[in-house]
């Protein structure tokens, strides 16, 4: 033990040591008895004793390691059980934007983690998290809204679902200044002087994976900073600004983003009609019609964000089996980024001997839909997984040899199950026409594959869109009498009447697209 009053400097300079090292010290003498003993007969190691140090609690540290599995200890695994609730400030946008420091100033606890040599920071309080960068988000759109917008509106969380119901407002766009022209100059010398590195690297025989990586971020970062240069540009006119606003809100790095310039729709619908009552000869009835047009070509989506993607999760999954179990399809699709590569001007960079890195969703698949493992399709992809790797051999080093051993058959059956497991049907992912072209190959039908179960689809739509299910799926709901039913006892009473009527909402009735 240190003497009272003796300081950690005192003590290190004592030593001969880092202040860092007595500090790290004395978090593995202050964890528990228990453990310490268990250290010292084997039953746990160093860098397991460490992560506990995340919190000085002894009854948290014992639970964490007792609780848990055996296999289940790593390291990385026993520091997420201790900090769980918390905010990883290393990861985290909105700890970037408001600062760790400020943090700390709110009277917010943060853990730090004294055997990571950065030294990695916990917030033991997220809500206070959200609360400053709340407060520093709305200071900010006070201040945009005074350059003379008519609104401005600070937000935490900005789905897509949001901007779409918005519209941009018109824009004139002003010379550029020296600087602008020498910085914009700088990035495009720069890209070429990347692009020529990408081309002798291509006709290379060998090159390295962080060399195509380093290419690959930088060219990233151009990109970023000449289009932030050019949204530079756009200019306003009083009366834009007057009749549009801004959202502010925080990107996935951790810096303040502002976009300019949107219309929202009740404002444009008051614009539109205010111009037309002002025109000769407009009447009141031709006013309200066109205010109705406008409203059926920007009405708002049918689904929520979120409902959208677990159905697309689930048509993925689908899509996935009938492409495993067509090879001639697989095949083709597969041999589309070969042809592209070969004949095209992709420039994209792979690090294996054919240039092809598969990239399987299945995670976002799961993150999207909750219910995906229940779902035939998934189960049905997992028994074909689990039928080859069975057969595949364990070493990675004998994979080749083997799949050259294979009858051509059983290749390509294999093929069609590893390219169809690299598909996604998920929004705004992939070539739309590609994926029309490969679900109408294999004869997609979703209903061979879905049903609106209660959690996976009728918890998360309106009453209203499921009585209008059960009348398109010739169920007629005045026979149950629900005109007080309440919304659960409503969705177990449809997902019954629904069962095995291959009804299907609208985004799986049509392909993708």
């Amino acid at each position: 033990m240190i003497a009272e009053g003796r300081g950690v400097e005192d003590v290190a300079a004592r030593f001969g040591v880092s202040v860092l090292t007595v500090q790290r010290r004395l978090k593995l003498a202050s964890v528990s008895p228990k453990l310490l003993a268990l250290y010292r007969e084997e039953g746990i190691n160093l860098d397991q004793l460490m992560a506990l140090t995340l919190t000085v609690d002894h009854a948290a540290q014992e639970r964490t390691w007792f609780e848990s599995k055996s296999w289940d200890r790593a390291p990385t695994a026993l520091r997420r059980a201790v900090t769980a609730g918390e905010v990883e400030a290393a990861d985290d946008a909105l700890v970037r934007f408001v600062g760790v420091e400020c943090c700390e100033g709110a009277g917010g606890v943060v853990r730090r983690d004294l055997f990571d040599d950065h030294q990695s920071g916990y917030l033991c309080d997220p809500e206070l998290l959200r609360r400053l960068a709340s407060q520093k988000l709305e200071a900010l759109a006070v201040s945009v809204q005074a350059e003379g917008w008519s609104w401005a509106e600070a937000r935490l969380d900005l789905e897509s679902a949001t901007l779409r119901q918005l519209a941009s407002c018109n824009h004139d766009l002003r010379e550029r200044n020296t600087d602008e022209a020498a910085v914009l100059s700088q990035l495009d010398q720069r890209e070429a002087e990347l692009d020529q590195q990408s081309e002798a690297m291509r006709s290379a025989t060998e090159w390295s994976v962080d060399e195509v990586e380093r290419i690959d971020l930088e060219e990233q970062d151009i990109v970023a900073r000449s289009k932030a240069v050019h949204d530079g540009f756009r200019t306003w006119s009083p009366e834009s600004m007057a009749n549009a606003g801004v959202i502010v809100t925080i990107s996935g790095e951790g810096d303040a983003q502002i976009i300019w310039g949107l219309v929202r729709e009740a404002d444009r619908k008051a614009r539109t009609a205010g111009r037309k009552a002002q025109r000769p000869g407009s009447t009141s009835e031709q006013t309200a019609a066109d205010a109705l047009s406008s409203h059926v070509n920007r009405s708002r989506p049918e689904h929520s964000e979120s409902l959208t993607r677990r159905l697309a999760a689930h048509r993925t999954a689908a899509l996935q089996v009938l492409v495993s179990k067509n090879p001639h399809v697989a095949l083709a699709a597969l041999a589309t980024p070969f042809v592209a590569r070969v004949f095209g001007n992709d420039r994209g960079y792979v690090t294996t001997a054919l240039q092809v890195v598969p990239s399987l969703p299945a995670h976002a698949l799961l993150g999207a839909a909750d219910d995906l493992k229940a779902s035939r399709a998934w189960q049905a992809l997992d028994a074909a997984k689990e039928t080859w790797r069975a057969r595949s051999p364990q070493e990675r080093g004998a994979w080749f040899s083997w799949l050259t051993e294979l009858p051509p058959a059983e290749l390509s059956e294999l093929l069609a199950l590893c390219a169809a497991l690299t598909l996604s049907a998920m929004p705004s992912q992939g070539d739309a026409r590609v994926l029309h072209m490969i679900s109408a190959a294999v004869a997609l039908d979703m209903a061979d594959w879905w049903e609106p179960t209660a959690k996976g689809f009728l918890s998360h739509v309106s009453k209203t869109q499921i009585v209008q299910a059960r009348k398109d799926a010739g169920s007629d709901p005045s026979e149950d009498g629900i005109g007080d039913m309440n919304k659960d006892v409503l969705v177990v009473k449809a997902a019954s009447r629904l069962d095995g009527k291959r009804w299907l909402p609208t985004p799986l009735r049509r392909l993708p697209n």
